[in-house]
């Protein structure tokens, strides 16, 4: 251990030291001078999103890509957790061009399963003329392989700058580049030690592009001798992020149902006997007695608070705590979940903002009604604490459930009120 904190603390030296005064060496995009395309992105996006490439990452890219989507509230499908690997079957298309003449930057499919449409600007943007590039996606069938209808799941993304103008299309979804990069430093971070040296040349051009041409500035040789010096002093940091991974799995995600039973149990103005579930995973659950015997009664209905205790959320010090509607077997909602479902998100939906009360000083940064495309999220209440700090999460989660309380008051008594087994299919 004081080996480990020796080399980290030689590596925060070199940091500290570097100077700025230098001029970096070209990336191959700026010898080419090809950095400013679109298409040349498009190149190195399909090719890294693609697993029987020869990268030799696989899916890895893919699957990060996918978890950046999900995090982000891009995707309206839960991130496939298998079928990313080169054998697949996943297709990335550039340019395919549709039987009503668009030509989308790529498309991602997976047999019938789902599909991405994706929408790469860089410096353009799409124009406001009588048909934006966007709507035109949107209301073309055949946009994709055999038609739209044909896959289970499937949605738009439009990539760009973060201050570039939105696309006109409501069925695409905004993605910033600087998230994407932040896919690329992640692998870069994390799969050097078996992809080739030329792979990761290549990736880190691209990261290096990114950088370049969003911001309009040069990235000088400071930048690149942290690069070196990340490098030099990779295993020991590996090490370090390994440890938080581990700590989330192995006390984060086993440990939060004992801290709000104990010393972070919730002080609700009515005692609630809350009831956790799904102890030990990515995902964290709490019902109230009345919403359990809806998920396991007649009724069927699966309504609950949801927490994310992930190494994602624990190293940004951000707790996100949801109140989700879903059906019991499908872990999902959607058109197709029947009228029951549909009245009963309808019925919470109508009712929601005035059981949200305005707090004079409130604990939460964030908090929204029906966030993002998926429907079985009717609210979202974001914290934030010290990353890295156990207690801060587990504080976080019980200021959720206290601040909640007239929510979820509010749900139990539209259960009370409302027989919706009447729904039911004969």
């Amino acid at each position: 251990m004081e080996d480990l904190d020796s080399r980290l603390e030689e590596f925060a030296s070199e940091i500290q030291r570097l100077s700025t005064d230098a001029e970096h060496p070209k990336t191959a995009f700026e010898l080419l001078g090809v950095g400013q395309y679109e298409d040349a992105w498009q190149s190195y996006l399909q090719y890294f999103l693609t697993p029987d490439q020869t990268h030799q990452f696989g899916g890895e890219f893919l699957r990060r890509f996918f978890s950046l989507l999900s995090n982000n509230e891009v995707i309206s499908f839960s991130p496939p957790e298998t079928g990313l690997r080169p054998d697949q079957g996943i297709e990335v298309t550039a340019e395919r061009q549709s039987s009503d003449d668009n030509r989308p930057d790529l498309i991602i499919t997976s047999g019938s399963e789902w599909f991405l449409c994706i929408e790469l600007k860089v410096h353009a943007s799409e124009g406001r003329g009588d048909q934006p590039q966007s709507i035109r996606y949107a209301n073309d069938e055949h946009i994709v392989p055999d038609g739209v209808s044909a896959y289970e799941d499937g949605d738009f993304i439009y990539i760009k700058p973060r201050e570039a103008t939105p696309p006109a299309s409501a069925s695409f979804s905004d993605l910033a580049w600087g998230e994407v990069q932040s896919v690329v430093q992640d692998t870069l971070a994390n799969t050097t030690e078996y992809a080739p040296a030329r792979t990761i040349a290549q990736l880190s051009d691209f990261s290096t592009l990114i950088d370049s041409q969003l911001s309009m500035t040069e990235i000088d040789e400071d930048t690149r001798q942290r690069k070196d010096l990340y490098f030099e002093y990779r295993d020991e940091i590996t090490e370090a992020e390994n440890a938080i991974e581990t700590f989330v799995k192995s006390t984060l995600q086993q440990n939060w149902r004992q801290a709000l039973e104990g010393p972070y149990k919730p002080g609700n103005d009515q005692e609630i006997e809350w009831q956790y579930g799904a102890i030990g995973k990515g995902y964290g659950q709490v019902r109230t007695p009345r919403w359990v015997s809806a998920k396991s009664g007649s009724e069927e209905l699966d309504i609950h608070w949801e927490h994310k205790p992930t190494e994602d959320d624990f190293t940004k010090g951000q707790l996100r705590f949801i109140l989700e509607l879903e059906e019991p077997d499908r872990s999902t909602m959607d058109n197709d979940s029947g009228e029951r479902y549909q009245q009963f998100r309808s019925d919470i939906l109508a009712q929601i903002e005035t059981a949200i009360q305005p707090a004079e000083n409130p604990r939460w940064e964030e908090v929204d009604v029906s966030p993002g495309r998926s429907q079985k999220k009717l609210a979202r209440f974001v914290y934030e604490y010290q990353a890295g700090d156990e207690n801060g999460y587990y504080q976080s989660l019980q200021f959720a459930l206290e601040d909640s309380e007239p929510v979820s008051r509010l749900v139990t008594e539209i259960l009370d009120a409302e027989d919706y087994t009447r729904y039911l299919k004969e």
